[in-house]
């Protein structure tokens, strides 16, 4: 019983960081980035790369630009921030991936292809990769932070499921430029959503984003309570006298008992 209780209290009590946890969660993995690590040996062959060897090291080159960004950006996102960081990544991540479908639909030479994925692996783990998830538990409250999450990788999985499922149909049905070409519009719907929402949160304790976010959440009650009571009409409050009759006139003024 408590286990539907807690499902139909999370199916209607949704906060703003929830919202923004499960948004986070899902635009992560939209872009495309687990076909370019799931399938990068399959789009080096078919940029002209033959030999099985040559393809393997390709593809070890594109998991070390997948690693190595996300070492370095560890080191640097309290000094410049998680929004910097993000905001960057998901920039650069539009921008390689729409090179990567530049360089099938002018046939590049293979090694620009090679460059070209490991730059989107690398776009993607300076930022959006290892501090989506970061980000998601600092803007929960502590009530909400199991459930945020847990609904937010959640929405992560199955957004990543689906991209690994559907690339291959996709990439057969649309070549491979128009392919990359889609993910690349994807990125670039993600932008706004990230400009508009993305809240910084480096530098704050936890304490005080809860803060925050409580005075956010009385402001706000305080604010509809305000015009709540604005389109209430004004009753008379009588304090020293009884109410009058029904047959008493409206600007009539009841005589008061002399103790």
């Amino acid at each position: 019983l408590s286990v539907w209780q807690s499902l139909n209290c999370l199916a209607w009590n949704w906060t703003s960081g929830m919202k923004l946890a499960v948004a986070l969660g899902f635009w992560q993995q939209v872009t495309g980035t687990e076909a370019v690590l799931y399938y990068s040996a399959d789009f080096l062959e078919h940029a002209g790369l033959e030999s099985p060897t040559q393809r393997l090291l390709g593809n070890c080159f594109v998991g070390l630009c997948k690693l190595i960004p996300e070492l370095i950006a560890m080191q640097m996102v309290d000094q410049i921030g998680r929004r910097p960081h993000m905001l960057a990544s998901a920039v650069s991540l539009m921008v390689s991936t729409f090179l990567l479908s530049a360089s099938f639909y002018w046939n590049w030479p293979p090694i620009y292809v090679v460059l070209l994925l490991c730059a989107v692996m690398a776009s993607f783990s300076m930022g959006l990769g290892p501090f989506t998830f970061l980000v998601a538990s600092e803007c929960l409250g502590l009530t909400e932070r199991a459930w945020g999450v847990t609904v937010a990788a959640a929405a992560n999985r199955l957004t990543s499921g689906a991209v690994a499922l559907t690339s291959v149909s996709l990439y057969e049905g649309l070549g491979s430029s128009s392919f990359f070409a889609l993910y690349g519009f994807i990125g670039f719907l993600s932008l706004p959503f990230y400009y508009t929402y993305l809240p910084e949160t480096s530098g704050q304790s936890l304490e005080d984003l809860a803060a925050a976010r409580n005075q956010q959440r009385q402001d706000s009650n305080g604010a509809g309570a305000g015009m709540e009571s604005q389109s209430q009409p004004q009753r008379t409050v009588y304090l020293d006298s009884p109410p009058p009759s029904p047959g008493t006139p409206k600007h009539q003024v009841l005589p008061t008992s002399s103790p």
